[in-house]
């Protein structure tokens, strides 16, 4: 049991949690702080120097002219890069191996935003050599075998491991994270972008790209413009997030503050209370921030990604 991945991955966790403090301490003040055997830390200690994780910075004196190393958690040890692409702007920005943002700017697209994507990786991982992957959010709904493509050239051309996914895509995650959805709980987001109304899905604390129990509710609906706004239009947009809800059965509901959702929250309160009939409808909560989810629902994705690639290295 002692040898087991899965619990050698906790004790880990537990020496990088004391280490991210800042504070460089011997493998025996370690022991003291884990509470794990001195042996056990001194085994995984070599490990995590060996994957960089953290370094030796050092001696320390134990008393009667004897001194012991010291060591202290590496956050350059791998980094990760955050790409938010909308219309002709590029944000990005990077992270260290705590999440830490290293360094972040904006290119104002002046033809191709591809090749634009394309270049900044590549000049990245040229200037950081602990670049090892990246997130990428898009202003359009990322589905289908184009965004795949986009994928593939984007991962070929630079080297790094990458994921797509879009604005709503990436907010959905950062909601529950913002409004600390619990554990097993479930949250679906709606908002307006590009493609108009839209839809994601959050399950313990996880967006769910594809959702096969949505049917025809999985597919996004033109936006609804004042000047052609036809009943039969309207009908379907309050249909369409109806039947998400109920496909869905989400603890909390979220709209981001759009004119539709204050014009027609009522109607869309309404219609839930009678489908769910006798059972409580859920949580309803209408965000003004969807900037900020989208942020962090995109860094958490970016770590998570970092994590994977550290895994497949020990």
């Amino acid at each position: 049991m002692t040898n087991s991945p899965v619990l050698n991955e906790i004790n880990r966790e537990k020496l990088k949690e004391v280490l991210a403090n800042g504070y460089p301490m011997s493998k025996a003040a370690l022991a003291e702080m884990t509470g794990l055997d001195l042996p056990l830390v001194i085994r995984l200690v070599d490990e995590l120097v060996k994957t960089r994780e953290i370094q030796a910075v050092g001696t320390q004196s134990t008393g009667k002219g004897k001194s012991c190393r010291v060591y202290q958690y590496n956050p350059d040890c791998r980094s990760v890069i955050g790409l938010m692409l909308q219309g002709q702007t590029l944000d990005w920005f990077l992270l260290d191996s705590l999440g830490m943002t290293k360094n972040q700017g904006q290119i104002e697209v002046e033809s191709d935003r591809q090749e634009t994507m394309r270049l900044l990786l590549q000049t990245m991982r040229r200037c950081e050599p602990s670049l090892c992957c990246f997130a990428l959010g898009v202003d359009f709904e990322a589905e289908g075998e184009a965004d795949d493509d986009l994928l593939k050239e984007l991962e070929m051309a630079s080297g790094l491991k990458g994921i797509i996914g879009s604005r709503m895509h990436f907010s959905a995650e950062g909601s529950g994270q913002r409004l600390r959805l619990k554990e097993n709980n479930s949250l679906i987001s709606f908002g307006f972008g590009q493609s108009g109304l839209s839809g994601s899905f959050v399950v313990n604390g996880k967006v769910q790209k594809d959702m096969p129990n949505w049917t025809d509710a999985s597919k996004p609906l033109p936006e609804l413009h004042a000047e052609n706004s036809s009943g039969e239009l309207l009908s379907a947009q309050l249909q369409w997030i109806e039947n998400s809800v109920l496909a869905a059965s989400p603890d909390v509901v979220v709209f981001y503050a759009h004119p539709f959702f204050e014009q027609h929250k009522e109607e869309i309160l309404a219609g839930l209370k009678q489908r769910y009939n006798t059972l409580p409808v859920p949580k309803i909560v209408t965000a003004e921030n969807f900037q900020l989810d989208y942020e962090i629902g995109l860094s958490r994705q970016a770590m998570a990604l970092l994590e994977e690639f550290k895994d497949r290295q020990v």
